[in-house]
């Protein structure tokens, strides 16, 4: 295999076989019709890093570097997450955290370090995650399938910050986070891509359910 070809590879979407696939209670073209209406879209969105991110809230040096560098504050309540027009910041316990962003990774792990230091990890997990989000009617009753989370008794996302749980979803695990316009995220690994996909054309088929990747 060439060095290009690796590279191809490497960067491929992990939903890029599934894109157009559908799945609708009148139609067995698995085909995008868009004469159809489609009770739920997965949408995968394309990131420039994703990071996994630790540290300790009681050092004032690591929260205020980490804000000066993401320009978003680290979230210190259970089950949230922060976020501006660039990058998303989850809260996944105490001590970790998962920062998403448009900002290459490389880049955005250099700033870091060169912002904090002291008893920190940081680890790219971008190539081995990605985030696709569902949106449409049918979406509440996706998740009530997926997990025995009560995703439905979160309160809307505002700007700034939202809701988001790390759980499983359709025996596999995800994080899970709203959005202002009622729709949500979903950060998979990307070993399980396919596997969601298919669930997801499966378990949508009765409102219709259509896959769409970056």
């Amino acid at each position: 295999m060439s060095k290009l070809d690796a590279e191809t590879l490497s960067s491929e979407s992990p939903l890029h076989y599934f894109s157009k696939i559908s799945s609708h209670p009148v139609s067995s073209n698995q085909l995008f019709n868009g004469d159809l209406e489609f009770g739920v879209v997965a949408k995968e969105v394309r990131l420039g890093s994703q990071l996994n991110l630790r540290g300790d809230v009681s050092d004032e040096q690591f929260v205020t570097g980490t804000a000066a560098v993401l320009g978003v504050a680290l979230p210190t309540v259970p089950g949230t997450y922060q976020y501006n027009s660039d990058t998303v910041v989850y809260w996944l316990g105490p001590n970790e955290w998962l920062v998403t962003s448009a900002t290459d990774a490389i880049e955005l792990e250099s700033s870091l370090r060169l912002k904090i230091n002291g008893h920190i990890a940081i680890v790219d997990v971008s190539g081995g995650q990605t985030l696709v989000n569902l949106r449409g009617h049918g979406v509440q009753g996706l998740l009530k399938k997926a997990s025995g989370y009560d995703f439905a008794s979160w309160n809307g996302a505002l700007p700034g910050i939202g809701r988001c749980a790390q759980t499983t979803f359709a025996k596999a695990t995800a994080i899970v986070g709203n959005r202002t316009d009622g729709s949500f995220d979903l950060i998979i690994r990307r070993s399980f891509s396919d596997y969601i996909a298919q669930w997801l054309l499966d378990a949508g088929q009765e409102v219709g359910c259509r896959i769409e990747s970056c």
